[in-house]
């Protein structure tokens, strides 16, 4: 099949740019001819070691370049300009978020093919225009869910990451849906790393229980309640300390609440803050913890979550996370309600006290990461929907190829 991934940007090294990646390349090697467009790329911030081996176009910004408020707007120019630059026929139109599938409905009124359209996050204007308190910008937001809406009904097949996700989205959309959750890479992402290296670069000693957060830094990330959750464990005398590590570009001002509030506490020095990490030094900051935690909440799935697992890693992962819903509690995972530091500290307690649970909820969660939530699962499962989506003439399976036989191009 002739597959092109659509998506706005490619800027960060966040988890939705994570899954178009590695979904372009897991296709690739299943034998399916597969490009990427995108408005905007960053090569050195985006993934570099996954993107060098993908064919990416670049198309460029829409009309008003300079203009990048509102982001309504810009999303609606940026993908006018996105179909208007595709001229070649696709089998597959695979949208991933907002806006990019109207740039797939758009194409495939002009050039054919179906759309499978990946909605990591339901949009939100429905909600915005019933909460909005202003009339301009409540009005605003109708407008584009109605048109969103409209455009929605010409999208052949919509696949949401987790069953929250998919109730949100049919709350507010008559499409047809599947639930899919994506994977990791589990030659990347497994045990082994070099642990000591981190632990040494910021100075742990052997016995400190070191918790990581790994991620962009955004406010629904609720990183708050860790670092409350590690104020309480500290006044326990417990020896306990929190890395948190990634990208603040979105979020400076985020970040800046979080140390204030550490200083507020009195725990600045049990809590480490790390900018954006090297993609080639994430395996070893997961294998340097004795455990990860997920506090998100308003989350529809949780990469970073199965990929400390894939590494043998315990995990703490909130219930406000969709990602819970594959979870099995003090089993594969420690599961915890979101917004709540006390029960947090709770659980991350009895983690603490308990290494022979530790080890059997690392062993179990690397399990099943690695078995049931890997890029080439998830690529076979996907590839099937196309190939239900493609008319009968044309539904033939690829021969696979190796990962060699297909080129690397950047424009």
């Amino acid at each position: 099949m002739k597959i092109a991934l659509l998506i706005h940007e490619l800027l960060v090294n966040g988890g939705g740019e994570r899954q178009c990646v590695c979904l372009a390349r897991a296709l690739a090697r299943q034998g399916h001819t597969v490009t990427v467009f995108t408005c905007a790329y960053d090569m050195a911030n985006c993934f570099p070691e996954i993107c060098r081996d993908l064919t990416i176009k670049v198309v460029g910004r829409g009309a008003i370049p300079s203009l990048r408020n509102p982001w309504l707007i810009r999303g609606y120019l940026d993908m006018r300009h996105l179909a208007a630059f595709i001229n070649e026929e696709h089998d597959i139109w695979n949208p991933h978020h907002w806006p990019a599938q109207w740039g797939g409905v758009w194409l495939k009124r002009r050039l054919g093919g179906a759309v499978l359209w990946m909605c990591n996050d339901v949009p939100n204007f429905y909600l915005k225009a019933r909460q909005s308190g202003n009339f301009v910008s409540a009005g605003a937001h109708w407008l584009y869910y109605l048109y969103d809406r409209q455009q929605n009904n010409k999208i052949d097949l919509t696949v949401l990451v987790s069953n929250w996700a998919n109730r949100d989205f049919k709350a507010i959309y008559d499409s047809e849906t599947r639930v899919i959750g994506p994977g990791v890479d589990t030659g990347q992402f497994r045990p082994g790393g070099d642990g000591t290296k981190i632990r040494r670069r910021f100075g742990y000693a052997d016995d400190d229980f070191v918790l990581l957060w790994l991620g962009i830094f955004m406010p629904h990330r609720r990183l708050e309640d860790a670092i409350e959750a590690v104020s309480d464990l500290v006044c326990r005398g417990l020896k306990i300390r929190l890395l948190l590590a990634g990208s603040d570009r979105s979020h400076p001002q985020y970040v800046e609440s979080l140390r204030r509030r550490a200083v507020r506490l009195g725990v600045q020095q049990y809590i480490t803050f790390v900018s954006k990490l090297a993609d080639d030094e994430i395996r070893d900051f997961y294998c340097a913890c004795d455990g990860f935690v997920f506090p998100n909440d308003q989350q529809t799935w949780g990469l970073a979550a199965l990929e400390a697992m894939a590494c043998g890693c315990p995990v703490l992962v909130s219930q406000g996370a969709g990602v819970h819903e594959v979870l099995t509690d003090l089993e594969n995972a420690v599961l915890f309600p979101p917004g709540n530091p006390r029960v947090l500290a709770e659980r991350i307690a009895s983690l603490i006290a308990n290494p022979e649970s530790r080890r059997k909820i690392a062993q179990n969660g690397m399990q099943l990461a690695r078995e049931n939530y890997n890029w080439n699962r998830y690529a076979n499962q996907v590839s099937d929907l196309c190939q239900q989506l493609m008319p009968s003439k044309d539904s033939h399976v690829p021969v696979p190829a190796s990962s060699s036989s297909y080129s690397a191009q950047h424009f």
